[in-house]
């Protein structure tokens, strides 16, 4: 199980950390950069105190000796904040394809009972590859001939015009009606797993042009703290679970996957 009581972070010290460790590059970059502009991202502790999602911004600023902001995620037990854990740290983290494979083996470890598709929507993967590590096979290479290429990135240019507006609004109409950080990040998951299926280098792509923003954005709480306003009125009305899941639907669906 990836939880870990790591005495590095200040006195909130429990972690949930699904993650492969930093190279010493990249927590030194990171290191620089929040020295330089502060801890930019809020990082997601639960009820209890215990991190989710930001152990390297929480243990940097311990060490720069500045303010961590975080935002409070409620979790029913371990296991929900776990599957909470993984889902946030894939979603902002660049992962090499073995790391990728050790996430997934961890994920079939700790939930062998869970569903490829389950476990791919944590990984924000193609459930073919959660089923082939499963099998004990690697994460398979996608082939494409030239004019596959060019095709699919003609196919990349016109869903990315406009795609990132229509996902904003979608995301403003979900936080004006009280929809949880995580269960819209969740959607902005699947959205963006649909291109990773298809191509793994043009998924990443459309990922760090399109979908990373969206997630740092939802993930800001002095810019979701702008909705407030619609659900703090008292003429407020809440919207329907099925309605809510019609609209975080609609999130993922502008990916192309219908597996919601």
């Amino acid at each position: 199980m990836p939880y870990v009581n790591d005495t590095a972070h200040p006195p909130r010290a429990q972690v949930f950390q699904p993650m492969p460790s930093l190279s010493p590059e990249q927590y030194a970059a990171l290191r620089d950069d929040i020295a330089e502009h502060g801890v930019r991202v809020p990082i997601v502790v639960d009820q209890h105190g215990r991190i989710l999602d930001g152990n390297n911004r929480s243990r940097i600023a311990a060490e720069l000796g500045i303010t961590c902001p975080s935002m409070t995620q409620v979790v029913a037990d371990d296991d929900e904040a776990i599957d909470i854990a993984v889902s946030l740290n894939c979603a902002r983290r660049h992962l090499n394809r073995e790391q990728r494979r050790q996430v997934i083996q961890q994920e079939i470890g700790r939930r062998p009972g869970d569903s490829d598709r389950a476990i791919a929507r944590r990984v924000g993967c193609d459930h073919k590859t959660v089923g082939s590590i499963r099998r004990g096979g690697e994460i398979p290479h996608a082939q494409v001939t030239r004019e596959e290429a060019e095709k699919r990135a003609d196919e990349i240019r016109e869903h990315l015009r406009g795609m990132g507006e229509n996902l904003l609004d979608l995301i403003a109409t979900a936080l004006s009606n009280k929809i949880a950080p995580l269960d819209i990040i969740r959607s902005l998951n699947a959205a963006a797993r649909h291109y990773g299926e298809r191509d793994q280098q043009a998924g990443q792509v459309i990922r760090d042009a399109v979908f990373q923003p969206l997630i740092d954005l939802v993930l800001d709480p002095e810019w979701t703290a702008v909705f407030r306003v619609y659900w703090d009125h008292p003429t407020f009305k809440p919207l329907t679970d099925d309605e809510a899941n019609l609209l975080l639907a609609g999130i993922a669906m502008l990916g192309g996957d219908p597996d919601v």
